[in-house]
């Protein structure tokens, strides 16, 4: 029995050394290896951590990329804008058309136009104009905002004003435009939907050259067209006669002496049934004349001898209530 004890003594003696030995040597291990352990995960921790940095600089890269790529489009979209402009799809004919019908339509004289030979640039070429037109101050304003408005690419050089010779109140207008034209111009983009349109030119309230006295508040009939007044009737104060004018739906009162129309027009004579202007315009370097008649197409029964209408003065510009209680609107 005492052998068996000794045997199991032994028995448990050696497994309990042998665990001992194995957490001893555990133990020296772990301290040899931990440190390097440590390093390695430490390494791996700051590679995670480089990969990191590096994928959010990519997408930073991405976005500003994207952003970039926007801007590049936007540039190119205007970029051809920009080239469409430089003659906007026009040949110069149509640049000498839209010059021709602008010029008509305030009623300027052109002097003289000089188109000079073309000057190569990079990608576009331009065009020097010399232009020498007559009007007056308000027609010239009025011209020069229409025709270098245009969406064609127009740059005044050099402009000069003078008086016409005998006239004060009609300008000479010299200047100098210079035209663009593309070498390729490409064609009309989508974007020129998106464009406002162009508000109406609004005339200049006064005429620096002309005098104090001469300058004429807005509402008169002065520079309005013949062709757009309409005789409607006539008044009888005693001896004198004044004629009913009606222009854009609104009377008018005028007498021998006052000034209609565009090209220097002047009243000089006025019966029940026509009103007598004599104009001058300038042309071919020298002033012309002529007479215009306005008519009352279909005469009324009789004169209107109140004298005491309320029809105003020309220069007042204030209705007198319904035109059709005068006479009838019939073109002069």
């Amino acid at each position: 029995m005492r052998w068996q004890a000794r045997v199991e003594r032994s028995r448990r003696f050696r497994w309990g050394a042998s665990f001992l030995l194995g957490v001893l040597v555990l133990a020296l291990g772990c301290a040899v290896r931990l440190p390097e352990l440590r390093q390695a995960q430490a390494q791996v921790t700051a590679q995670h951590k480089q990969l990191n940095e590096a994928h959010a600089a990519k997408a930073a890269q991405v976005v500003e990329l994207a952003r970039a790529e926007g801007s590049l489009a936007a540039a190119r979209q205007a970029l051809q804008l920009a080239l469409w402009q430089l003659s906007a799809g026009q040949r110069m004919s149509d640049l000498l058309d839209a010059l021709a019908a602008s010029g008509h339509e305030y009623g300027l004289l052109f002097e003289r136009l000089d188109i000079h030979d073309e000057v190569s640039q990079a990608d576009y070429r331009t065009t020097p104009l010399d232009v020498h037109v007559v009007g007056r101050y308000t027609a010239l304003r009025l011209w020069l905002d229409d025709w270098l408005g245009q969406a064609r690419l127009l740059r005044v050089e050099d402009m000069s004003l003078h008086q016409a010779e005998g006239r004060p109140t009609v300008l000479r207008l010299r200047l100098r435009v210079h035209a663009y034209h593309a070498d390729a111009a490409p064609p009309a983009p989508a974007s020129l939907a998106d464009l406002p349109a162009r508000a109406a030119a609004m005339p200049p309230l006064l005429d620096p050259f002309a005098s104090g006295a001469a300058r004429m508040p807005p509402g008169e009939l002065r520079g309005v067209p013949l062709a757009q007044l309409e005789m409607v009737g006539s008044l009888a104060r005693g001896t004198a006669q004044e004629a009913l004018l009606l222009s854009a739906g609104r009377l008018y009162r005028v007498r021998p002496g006052d000034r209609l129309g565009r090209d220097e027009g002047v009243v000089v004579r006025v019966d029940e049934r026509q009103v007598e202007v004599r104009e001058r315009w300038f042309m071919a370097s020298a002033w012309q004349e002529r007479t215009a008649i306005l008519t009352l197409r279909k005469a009324l029964d009789k004169e209107v001898p109140d004298p005491h209408e309320e029809a105003l003065e020309m220069d007042g510009g204030v209705g007198l209530g319904d035109p059709a209680s005068v006479g009838n609107a019939l073109p002069g």
